[in-house]
């Protein structure tokens, strides 16, 4: 007789797994060759750097809220208490590009120390199962829009900063 996995112990370890994978497939590349004293890197490759890993972290993070949404939330109607409950919607953040675009850019200025915690942990230690699931899915729904905000800006600030914003 076969142990039916319950959809909370499936999430988990598709969680893992997912981690693992992460994990795994993520190789660091050194920014100087071994060995290289004093080394420097233009902002430019810097840039070009982060914009990879941050299209790379965006695509991930959709990949997996698809595939949650897929396996987990279907008819159970989480998009609809998920669409603003996002921890970091109180962050004051552009819009769109037209409203990015318009921000001043001042290279070494850090801006405000204003952060956001996430209040969804005491909701995966619940017995019921759909609170559990809802904040997975709001975790993950959160991840992908943050990651896409940030892949954008990063973008957009290469834009300015490297090619005078002529893109």
């Amino acid at each position: 007789m076969g142990a039916r996995r319950s959809p909370s112990k499936g999430l988990l370890l598709l969680l893992l797994t997912t981690n693992l994978l992460l994990a795994k497939s993520v190789a660091s590349l050194p920014v100087c060759p071994s060995g290289a004293s004093n080394c420097q890197v233009s902002l430019s490759d810097l840039f070009e750097r982060a914009v990879v890993l941050s299209h790379y972290i965006h695509s991930l993070s959709s990949e997996m809220f698809t595939e949650f949404d897929e396996r987990y939330a279907q008819g159970r109607g989480f998009i609809t208490k998920a669409i603003n409950s996002c921890h970091t919607a109180s962050l004051a953040t552009p819009e769109d590009k037209e409203q990015a675009q318009k921000i001043h850019v001042r290279p070494g200025e850090t801006g405000s120390d204003v952060f956001s915690t996430w209040s969804g942990l005491p909701a995966l230690q619940k017995a019921d199962e759909d609170s559990r699931l809802f904040a997975f899915y709001n975790l993950l729904h959160c991840l992908r829009r943050d990651s896409h905000k940030i892949d954008n800006y990063l973008k957009l600030l290469k834009c300015r900063l490297i090619h005078n914003s002529n893109c």
